[in-house]
């Protein structure tokens, strides 16, 4: 790939140019490349298209599979059937986008080590590394929720000669790495960026803590999950958006990027970066004027509408009811504007964490403090201060330690649903068989035919 075919990279997606489908898949040019601090900023920049290219995988799929959301029609009624076929192709385009942004985050970490440091200023040089070690870590915990082992790359192909039959590191292995360019990544990111645009859509110090806390808690090191959500938590740079109308409209094209929000995936509207999600979720009439209407794939479960207690704020940022001669609910986090804009989405925000921590102390037997955390999001959800009384009290007469882990699992199931976490939380804690009714086999998904076909050093997960 020539110099200028990487500058286009970042040059596009800082005009709003989708162009991860537009780009040769070309190794880079080390001498005609790799020389100026713009280069390298350019190839950082250039990493995020792949993070963009997964919004039609995730959350769509993943709530597709949870007790959330039931899929209507044909493309994603595979994963709520638990039925996923290996020719797939949203199970080929999750592996294959994540592999981009790993080999794209590769190339960086490579080459910009041995850049001269007189061209960058200031710390600039690390944070970059910085960033491309926290997205490679997204992208492999990505990998780990969807496949389980997966083949571990750290180094970019120098030629289409390299030899791509690599076979699969187990789940610890990966999560190594993981915590390994993580824990890198936390003390060589800036804490923000001048723009509240780069500072929640660009890796930061908070997003490689917030993904610590999540990664440690898959691992099942408390203690560990607990530390940096409490640092998440202390960090002065988010902060719970508080009340209904606010709450709302951080799902909404006006509130992108709020103070809640730790890694925001940004889009801006259908003629340039656009996730399209609203053709899923949106019911075909009957909806708000202004907005778009959709396909109605993806529709809510009974189990969803109806756990929202009467005062809770979540359920009208989170559902709808068309208007329509038999209305239908429908998810409406997702909303399209006539005029073609629309929201981003939130990867990573502060009362996920918050739930973070809450799950990792219940699990360490903290259990009062697990309520104050736990309390903080119920006093947010009906609209109370968070001086006002426990939203949640226990023990309760009869409650036990497991009606904590339940009270914990439920709020995140109000509190985050539809944004994908639902089923992996499942799948993480052992609960996909009692909850979805599915074998131990079926909480992943199966490895794609097509790379199979290109690397026989592969196995198929069991079941499939």
């Amino acid at each position: 790939m020539k110099k200028t075919g990487l500058l286009l990279i970042a040059i596009t997606f800082a005009s709003c140019t989708k162009v991860l489908d537009q780009v040769p898949e070309y190794t880079i040019a080390e001498d005609n490349f790799w020389q100026t601090a713009n280069d390298a900023e350019s190839a950082a920049v250039g990493i995020y298209p792949a993070v963009q290219q997964l919004s039609q995988q995730f959350p769509v799929a993943f709530d597709a599979g949870s007790d959330a959301t039931t899929a209507l029609l044909i493309n994603y009624a595979p994963f709520s059937q638990h039925g996923i076929p290996v020719d797939n192709p949203i199970v080929a385009a999750y592996w294959q986008n994540n592999y981009t942004g790993i080999g794209r985050a590769n190339d960086l970490l490579k080459n910009v080590p041995g850049m001269k440091d007189s061209l960058f200023t200031g710390n600039r040089k690390q944070e970059l590394l910085g960033e491309a070690r926290c997205l490679r870590a997204y992208f492999y915990f990505n990998l780990l929720k969807a496949y389980g082992p997966v083949p571990l790359v750290t180094q970019p192909y120098n030629s289409f000669n390299a030899d791509f039959t690599i076979e699969r590191s187990p789940v610890d292995v990966i999560f190594q790495q993981i915590i390994a360019d993580l824990t890198i990544a936390e003390s060589s990111l800036p804490a923000s960026f001048a723009t509240g645009a780069d500072t929640r859509g660009r890796a930061t110090q908070g997003t490689a803590k917030a993904l610590l806390a999540k990664a440690y808690l898959s691992m099942k090191k408390y203690d560990s999950a607990a530390i940096k959500a409490q640092d998440v938590i202390n960090s002065p740079v988010y902060a719970l958006v508080s009340g209904s109308t606010a709450y709302s409209n951080m799902f909404t094209v006006s509130g992108k990027n709020s103070t809640e929000s730790i890694f925001e995936i940004q889009y801006v509207s259908s003629s340039a970066q656009a996730n399209g999600l609203y053709s899923f979720y949106m019911p075909v009439t009957g909806i708000p004027a202004g907005q778009q209407t959709g396909s109605y794939q993806i529709a809510p479960t009974d189990k969803i509408i109806n756990a929202y207690a009467a005062g809770d704020i979540r359920k009208s940022a989170s559902l709808g009811v068309s208007a329509a001669t038999t209305p239908v609910t429908y998810v409406s986090k997702y909303v399209r504007l006539t005029n073609g804009t629309e929201p981003n989405l939130i990867a990573l925000r502060l009362a996920d964490i918050i739930l973070v921590r809450a799950e990792a102390l219940d699990k360490l037997g903290k259990h009062a403090e697990a309520v104050d955390m736990l309390n903080i999001i119920r006093r947010r959800a009906f609209g109370q201060p968070t001086t006002a009384p426990s939203a949640y009290d226990f023990p309760a007469a009869g409650e036990t330690d497991a009606d904590l882990t339940i009270a914990i699992e439920n709020e995140r199931f109000k509190e985050l649903a539809f944004e994908g976490h639902r089923f992996y939380d499942l799948a993480r804690t052992g609960r996909a068989t009692a909850v979805l009714g599915i074998s131990a086999d079926q909480t992943l998904w199966p490895i794609p035919l097509r790379e199979l076909g290109r690397n026989p050093r592969l196995i198929q997960n069991h079941g499939y």
